[in-house]
């Protein structure tokens, strides 16, 4: 029978001290690498927290295409279309300018993010290039009436049929230091005819050189029959945005275009009228030719503005060559982050 040979009491008491030097020399390397790692309120720390903010600032800016708004601790900016709606997005970063405060980001007007806390320090600078331009600003004047015709002689009905259409030629008698003059709104008198199922169009277009209606519409707005009333003449009111520029020495041509066999009267004057520069007009073809009536007028109105030459000025145009940013979120100066960004499209600073 074999035994099994054991420990001596010297063996053990020599494996027990190995092993005792062994367990404290694991626990001071322990100690060691806990007291190497960073503090998260250490300098060095926050300089990493506000870099990687910095680095999404900068690249953003880098590919702007306008600043629509700045300052030392705010800028709102442009950038090309990212989402494929065809459309410029908006970003903006902001810093309320008290001490810890968050810098936060808004993209679309959407809900503002924070992306940096307790922000001790953010400031933008900015590297502009200035082009001046000598410009004449003109001087628009407020709404006025432009053209019109009232009478209370001589009224007639004028029906609107598919192929017969109507209309008016006009020319504002304007300041002679004029430059341009716009629409803004056209007025005249209609009912019903027949039934209130019908519809029609309201067009403001070019003359010819006969100061007939060319077919070139400026701009055109629906009238529906059944806002009409059956027995009483209505004023109606058409408001326009898209007729400006006009040139001082041409007019235009209001023209109803009918939709249906019986859209609506017209109320106006069938004799008599000498009003200059202005006189019906009517087409038996659905607009296909024009024949003048200079006795006849629709009752109507046209208001609009003016605008008359001014004086030269200079204007100044601002451009971003660059961008500095200034940021921290330490206790300590030794935390700041800097940077310079180039704007690479050279983006305008609008007013």
């Amino acid at each position: 029978m074999t035994r099994q040979k054991g420990l001596t009491i010297v063996e053990l008491l020599v494996s027990i001290a190995i092993t005792t030097v062994i367990m404290f020399a694991i626990g001071s390397s322990m100690m060691v690498a806990t007291r190497a790692m960073p503090d998260v309120d250490t300098p060095a720390n926050a300089v990493i927290t506000a870099s990687e903010t910095v680095e999404q600032l900068a690249t953003e800016l880098q590919y702007t295409i306008s600043i629509n708004n700045h300052s030392a601790s705010m800028i709102e900016f442009t950038v090309a279309d990212r989402d494929g709606y065809g459309a410029p997005e908006t970003i903006r970063y902001e810093w309320s300018g008290t001490l810890g405060d968050p810098l936060t980001r808004q993209y679309n007007g959407a809900t503002v993010v924070e992306v940096l806390d307790a922000v001790k320090e953010f400031n933008l600078s900015y590297d502009l290039e200035v082009i001046s331009n000598e410009v004449m600003l003109g001087n628009e004047s407020a709404e006025t009436l432009l053209i019109g015709y009232d009478s209370t002689h001589n009224l007639a009905d004028y029906q609107l049929r598919n192929y017969k259409w109507y209309g008016q030629y006009f020319l504002p008698s304007l300041p002679q230091d004029a430059v341009s003059w716009k629409v803004t709104r056209v007025e005249f008198f209609a009912k019903v005819d027949w039934s209130p199922v019908s519809e029609c169009r309201v067009q403001l277009q070019l003359p010819t050189g006969g100061n007939l209606p060319s077919g070139i519409v400026l701009e055109d707005k629906r009238f529906l029959e059944e806002t009409l009333n059956e027995n009483t003449y209505l004023r109606q009111r058409f408001t326009f945005s898209d007729v400006s520029g006009l040139s001082p020495q041409k007019g235009l041509c209001l023209v109803l275009k009918p939709l249906g066999s019986y859209p609506g009267l017209l109320w106006g004057q069938d004799g008599g009228v000498s009003t200059p520069n202005s006189y019906l007009v009517m087409s038996y073809d659905s607009g296909t030719s024009w024949s003048t009536r200079t006795s006849e007028s629709l009752l109507f109105s046209v208001y609009g503005t003016v605008t008359t030459s001014g004086q030269p000025t200079i204007k100044n145009t601002y451009y971003v060559r660059a961008v500095q940013i200034k940021i921290r979120t330490g206790t300590d100066e030794q935390s700041t982050v800097y940077a310079g960004v180039k704007c690479i499209n050279k983006p305008e600073v609008k007013q």
